[in-house]
């Protein structure tokens, strides 16, 4: 076999082996892919329906929260401030937006949640709602079988 025979049918094996690795990990993608979907819906429901118990149990108690208007913030003072906000007269409620979404594995337990999503808020019930669309990045944790958000970057304020 020639050079130029042996480089064909070598770059014609590691193609064939690229795409069974790429077909392999597809499922395992797909099913990443929903299961943080799934985690960020009951999640973002909890803040649309103003019921905290999903928030608690959607957020780490690891959790740590950058924002880039108000900094930096755990657990606890983001339940109370989400507590606190379901109190108020105002309104909020988060939209997403799939079609910017980005999801990739970090390891077995850990992914990264890339995209953007618009948050509206109704001061009150007499008032207009307003939207802006916003970006984040998120880091979700496996804990127990569930997945959590243990940390998040929320940027473009």
């Amino acid at each position: 076999m020639n050079m130029n025979m042996t480089w064909i049918v070598a770059a014609c094996l590691l193609a064939a082996g690229s795409s069974a690795w790429a077909a392999d990990k597809a499922p395992a993608q797909r099913q990443l892919e929903a299961e943080i979907a799934a985690a960020d819906a009951r999640l973002f429901g909890g803040l649309n329906d103003r019921d905290i118990g999903p928030m608690k149990a959607g957020f780490s108690r690891r959790l740590e929260f950058y924002h880039d208007r108000s900094g930096f913030t755990g657990y606890a003072e983001n339940i109370a401030a989400f507590e606190r906000n379901f109190r108020a007269a105002n309104r909020i409620r988060r939209v997403a937006m799939p079609e910017t979404v980005e999801i990739f594995p970090a390891g077995p337990d850990h992914a990264m949640h890339i995209g953007r999503h618009r948050f509206c808020n109704q001061p009150s019930p007499a008032e207009k709602e307003e939207c802006s669309v916003y970006r984040f990045s998120m880091v979700w944790e496996r804990e127990d079988g569930q997945w959590k958000l243990l940390r998040v970057l929320s940027y473009g304020h």
